[in-house]
């Protein structure tokens, strides 16, 4: 078993993503001996994948391929919409025995400790084991390092760890290995230049400085790949990002075994 799992993010290959209603375009069960004879350890799931498509779950479970992580949307407020989104994802990590739930919070300043106490909560709902990922995604309050640093202030590192984008400039993700090294337990893989969206091989410079800071500081989490190349690009569709995706977990796999 390799040290590093790669998981396929079911988000890259769903076209539908940023769509108004976000309704899945494809069911992942049918995909996952697909998935799984490229060399994937699990998936990270979509939550839409499972919410919105009736008997998914129950038939992603009978497949026995594990579900490393579950992507909660919620913002963790007390507003009723949000409780209820907790709830029913509280109930689907659960059930499909997920290792890890990757989330953010909201941007309301004056709502900062309600996310916190909700966070907390979720928690305790959650199996114990189950990793809460925070992927302090820009427009949220956790977005800075001092905010980073001061919200996650006396919690447990591997309960309470995070997911970063690597494929930043080096110097910042070597400043963001020397502030939060011991909590970051898990890499997003998707590579821009500009606009576009990259597989990693097209720039191997960027890609390998950043895996050598990811190892040089004793990085030994796990991935996703999240984004590819063509993803939102004119004419995506799902064999050619799976493709793509492939190529970017090979890609990987030579780096970390």
């Amino acid at each position: 078993m390799s040290k590093h799992r790669v998981s396929l993010g079911t988000i890259a290959l769903e076209v539908n993503r940023w769509s108004a209603d976000r309704n899945p375009s494809y069911s992942v069960s049918e995909w996952i001996t697909k998935i799984k004879a490229t060399g994937f350890d699990g998936l990270e799931l979509w939550e839409n994948h499972v919410l919105l498509a009736e008997g998914e779950a129950e038939k992603i479970v009978a497949s026995g391929f594990p579900v490393e992580v579950y992507n909660h949307y919620g913002m963790f407020t007390n507003a009723e919409e949000d409780v209820y989104k907790r709830e029913k994802a509280i109930k689907m990590i659960n059930f499909l025995g997920a290792k890890a739930v990757k989330y953010n919070v909201g941007n309301t300043p004056k709502l900062l400790d309600e996310y916190k106490e909700n966070v907390l909560r979720f928690a305790d709902a959650l199996p114990v084991d189950c990793v809460l990922l925070c992927e302090n995604h820009a427009g949220t309050l956790l977005e800075t390092d001092d905010a980073i640093e001061a919200f996650f202030d006396g919690l447990s590192p591997e309960k309470f760890a995070l997911v970063i984008h690597p494929f930043e400039e080096p110097e910042v993700l070597l400043a963001k290995f020397k502030r939060h090294g011991a909590r970051i337990a898990h890499i997003h893989s998707q590579l821009s230049k500009g606009n576009e969206r990259l597989r990693l091989d097209r720039w191997p410079e960027r890609v390998q400085a950043c895996f050598d800071i990811m190892k040089e500081n004793g990085f030994s989490g796990d991935f996703t790949v999240e984004f590819t190349e063509l993803t939102a690009a004119p004419g995506e569709n799902i064999d050619d990002l799976f493709a793509n995706a492939v190529l970017d977990l090979k890609y990987i796999r030579r780096y970390f075994t």
